[in-house]
């Protein structure tokens, strides 16, 4: 969980107040910021010894694979190799990109597309009303022989 530099400052302030009591420092801080995502009570000394060891607030910067920009051109490519071919892998889609299979995964995702899984898909035809009444005569008839 990242905080903002104002939170991380308000932890550090609170947790002083309260004696370097991490328990006491998260309930103090629940009194005090209502409205804000309350951390855990590690997070109060961590931050206390970040300071102390590096003269800093920890950074909030996400570095992670999903907090990265994606390119759009790089997920255009994905979903048209999936729509080409539904039942590629995700190993085999990742491969000529050069990205993780998880980014393919959750590109999917975002797009509601599954891999190796069949797409929910209905069209009708004009044509399909033959085949659709013959369905329904010779289920009907079937039901009343048994």
């Amino acid at each position: 969980m990242y905080f903002s530099y104002e939170e991380y400052a308000d932890m550090h302030f609170v947790y002083g107040i309260c004696n370097f009591n991490t328990a006491a420092a998260v309930e103090e801080y629940r009194l005090r910021y209502p409205r804000r995502r309350i951390p855990d009570r590690r997070v109060f000394s961590s931050v206390h010894q970040h300071l102390a060891e590096k003269g800093s607030l920890p950074s909030v910067n996400r570095r992670a694979e999903r907090q990265v920009q994606r390119n759009l051109e790089e997920g255009e490519n994905i979903i048209d190799r999936v729509q080409r071919s539904p039942r590629t892998s995700t190993r085999r889609i990742s491969a000529p990109f050069c990205v993780s299979r998880m980014r393919v995964w959750r590109t999917l995702h975002t797009e509601g597309m599954y891999s190796y899984h069949i797409q929910r898909f209905q069209h009708l035809e004009p044509a399909d009303m033959c085949s659709r009444l013959e369905l329904c005569f010779w289920i009907n008839y079937n039901s009343h022989i048994v």
